[in-house]
């Protein structure tokens, strides 16, 4: 009993001692915030670099915070982005007594009442606007003029590219920032420990975020805060709606040589398939991107298919020919290899007459070779179709083994 009585009379005693404590260390008013705030910007210069020392420079942490990669631009080789930056420094000129204002130890400012680095994209192609410039940024400045403000905007920047592995190329860019008009004499850089973060991010569905870092260095007399970002092509789309169909044009085209000449169709049909990818190939250059400085492997890949279509057009137009000739017109070495490899061979039973005494048994026989401008053909065809399949499919498998290492 009377340890409940004890536990009930300590009970309100830590509540009470509790409030008292909560009040001490929040007690400011808004009459202490507007004091604060007289007191602090009365005298306050926001024109001057906030530095106590000048023969040091003053020094700027920054931290990049990556939000989104809205579109990568292969031709016009830019990069467009969300970026913000968390810009920290010491403000020399901004201090107080948290006591004196009811224990208020921090400020949210605007970023018009203090002076705040212009941060501007050095690598931009569009205007050279410091940060955040058209948006009222709100700014945090602490009792001991340790200051911080988000810097942030969609920004478009150059970038050069690599299109020789596409689509599944990987593409490096960079950000360079620089404090617009102060030498690193007045100023000077420093990456946060930190100094990239994407716990913000939104994925593109284009591209993936492969790897990031941030450094500064110096570049003539001014410091830069440099954003490096390496993304990666979602290959699928491409793969499917150009590569596949690349392939597949590649593979159909040897099979005319499986067509009898007397058909008629075998040159209608290799026609048919060089100008359908012809057509392709017209329709899909809008979706390739069209770069010199490396060209593209998937455009050459293209040419050189449509280039052997070309060569199978022509070359069934000539066996075709080879077919229709004077079974008396007299063949080449050539001619005669591959129609020697598809002939018939043809025994021919000569009976010698009985001149004397001929036994039963001596029969001469002989054996002659007689090839046709049909096997000549025939051979052709089975000659072309293996050495362009294996040449089609060595093409393809050294396109993708080069764009996929």
């Amino acid at each position: 009993m009377k340890r409940f009585t004890a536990v009930r009379f300590q009970f309100p005693f830590i509540l009470i001692l509790s409030c008292i404590l909560f009040n001490v260390v929040n007690g400011q008013t808004s009459t202490d915030i507007k004091q604060l705030y007289t007191d602090v910007f009365i005298t306050h210069q926001k024109a001057v670099i906030p530095n106590s020392n000048f023969s040091k420079p003053l020094e700027v942490t920054l931290k990049v915070y990556l939000l989104t990669i809205t579109r990568f631009d292969e031709v016009d080789e830019t990069l467009d982005t969300g970026v913000a930056i968390l810009t920290t420094w010491n403000n020399d000129g901004i201090s107080w007594n948290p006591s004196s204002y009811g224990n208020a130890e921090s400020i949210v400012v605007s970023k018009t009442d203090i002076w705040t680095p212009k941060l501007v994209l050095l690598n931009s192609v569009e205007t050279y606007e410091p940060l955040g410039e058209n948006n009222d940024n709100l700014g945090t400045v602490l009792y001991n003029g340790s200051s911080s403000i988000f810097l942030g905007d969609l920004l478009s920047s150059k970038c050069k590219t690599n299109i020789y592995k596409f689509p599944f190329d990987t593409q490096t860019c960079v950000l360079s920032f620089v404090v617009w008009g102060l030498t690193h004499k007045e100023v000077t850089l420093t990456a946060d420990p930190y100094p990239v973060d994407v716990t913000y991010f939104i994925p593109n569905s284009d591209w993936t975020l492969q790897s990031y870092q941030s450094r500064t260095y110096l570049l003539g007399a001014f410091d830069i805060l440099e954003l490096s970002l390496t993304i990666q092509r979602a290959p699928l789309y491409y793969t499917i709606m150009v590569g596949c169909p690349t392939i597949l044009f590649g593979l159909l085209n040897p099979l005319v040589f499986l067509l009898p000449v007397e058909s008629g169709e075998r040159v209608g049909l290799s026609m048919t398939v060089l100008l359908s990818f012809a057509i392709f190939l017209t329709m899909v250059q809008m979706a390739v991107p069209a770069s010199s400085n490396p060209m593209s492997l998937l455009l050459v890949f293209m040419i050189v298919t449509i280039a052997l279509s070309g060569i199978i057009v022509a070359v069934t137009i000539y066996v075709s020919s080879l077919y229709y000739r004077d079974p008396q017109e007299n063949m080449n070495i050539i001619l005669k290899y591959f129609g020697s490899r598809r002939h018939r061979n043809k025994r021919l039973i000569v009976v010698v007459p009985e001149l004397e005494k001929i036994e039963k048994e001596n029969v001469k026989y002989s054996t002659e070779m007689n090839i046709t401008w049909k096997d000549v053909c025939d051979g052709l065809d089975t000659y072309m179709m293996v050495i362009y399949y294996c040449i089609i499919i060595f093409i393809n498998c050294l396109f993708f083994i080069i764009v996929t290492v």
